[in-house]
């Protein structure tokens, strides 16, 4: 008891001290405390909101065929499923890769129907290369694409990437691998969907074979204030002056010289256009790169993001949201993120304002979903074409919530890509 009354002195005396001690660096130096401050609340946030190449550039489907040929659609929603299988064949051995010849759509759905394996899927075609990239190994034929990774659960010494554009399919030969680590990430608690691969259209989905049952979630959402923006797109750490023009449904800024930003704040989107590029033209794995580059500097939050389109003709990727396995539409027209590199060094990014924050509890029931062959016939029987659905996808609609516009309902829906654009079923049903 002596000893603590002793200390407490001069332990009052050293706070006192150092309280001073910063008093007076803040009042001689009040600029560089500033800056310190913004470091440090801008650069955890700057940190938080980047996600690695391999990490976007992930599958976004698994479908998981046992013994028998019975195919399920997986999903786990406690952790990353496709993150989890990524860090188990990371740690594969992978040696020669060769290019296979299946000679029929019949022998290719094979593949894609295997007994016991694992298929993932992406909603784009990425190339060998991002394969490397995602995985850390080390395959030649890099330009080569595909859409699609099947390991087979009883065959230690292969697995494939197939590609649904031309029906072609790769076949890597593995050194070594661990097929009881795979084995033991599909004995978690995962959210399973009776499905079976079926060929539609152009490519090969899961068809639901049953009606569904899947979860609403409410999210609160975060606005990125227009400053944050600018900041990042216009000045980039520079002395620029920007300016800014009022319209009726939005307001422009520009740098004065070659790149300028749009925001309309009615659908909480925005547009930044670069005109001073110096690369004005891209190949596929380029293209990839590039636009994942693009993203980061926007500074949108990437922890949900993930690749989900590439046209070439129009130089486009697309990124889109995700929650519990499916992806989020709605958001904005194209996604969370349309980035667009054009000839003559011209860049446009498309981008959504809004952000899922962390969800919130709400008294929505589960949406109960109907298969999806009886999606496609209720389409065809209102008179729609099934040539012109390109593929069908189940997701969530991103709707505002009556109750606070700080909250966004994500329900779940069909969505069918048709003549071009995705539309829900009930949308297409209503407007027949």
């Amino acid at each position: 008891m002596k000893i603590t009354k002793a200390f407490l002195p001069l332990g009052l005396t050293l706070a006192v001290a150092v309280s001073v001690t910063l008093s007076a660096m803040i009042w001689t130096n009040p600029a560089q405390y500033e800056r310190s401050r913004q470091r440090s609340s801008n650069t955890p946030t700057t940190e938080l909101n980047t996600r690695p190449q391999k990490d976007i550039y992930l599958p976004t489907e698994v479908v998981y065929t046992n013994g028998s040929g019975k195919q399920e659609l997986l999903n786990n929603r406690k952790v990353n499923l496709t993150t989890e299988i990524r860090e188990a064949l990371s740690k594969w051995d992978l040696g020669s890769i060769r290019r296979v010849q299946p000679g029929s759509r019949s022998a290719y759905m094979h593949y894609l129907t295997t007994k016991s394996s694992l298929l993932m899927s992406y909603s784009a075609p990425v190339n060998i290369k991002m394969f490397n990239t995602i995985f850390g190994s080390k395959l030649a034929r890099t330009s080569a694409e595909f859409s699609r990774i099947m390991v087979p659960l009883n065959d230690a010494k292969h697995l494939y990437l197939l590609d649904d554009k031309d029906q072609e399919v790769y076949r890597i030969s593995v050194r070594k691998s661990d097929l009881a680590a795979l084995q033991k990430i599909l004995k978690e608690n995962l959210f399973r969907i009776d499905v079976q691969m079926k060929w539609f259209t152009k490519s090969a989905i899961p068809y639901v074979t049953n009606s569904v049952t899947v979860q609403s979630y409410s999210y609160l959402v975060n606005q990125q204030s227009t400053d944050y923006f600018t900041t990042r797109l216009l000045n980039k750490g520079e002395s620029t002056n920007v300016s800014a023009k009022k319209n009726k449904d939005n307001t422009i800024y520009s740098d004065g010289a070659s790149r300028q930003l749009t925001v309309y704040n009615k659908s909480g989107t925005a547009l930044y256009e670069d005109y001073s590029a110096l690369q004005s033209s891209f190949n596929f794995s380029q293209a990839l790169s590039a636009s994942y580059s693009a993203v980061k500097s926007i500074g949108i939050p990437m922890e949900n993001l993930r690749y989900y389109g590439y046209n070439s003709g129009k130089s486009t990727v697309t990124y889109r949201s995700f929650v519990e396995g499916f992806p989020i539409f709605n958001q904005s027209n194209y996604g969370a993120a349309r980035i667009q590199m054009l000839a003559q060094g011209v860049r446009r990014y498309n981008f959504s304002l809004y952000s899922l924050q962390v969800p919130v509890p709400n008294d929505k029931k589960a949406e109960s979903l109907p298969s999806t062959q009886s999606v496609i016939d209720r389409l065809v029987a209102a008179g729609y074409s099934k040539k012109k659905m390109a593929t069908l996808q189940l997701g969530y609609q991103w709707l505002a919530s009556s109750s606070s516009d700080k909250v966004v309902n994500l329900t779940p829906t069909w969505y069918v890509f048709y003549n071009g654009s995705w539309k829900t079923y009930d949308q297409m049903l209503k407007q027949s």
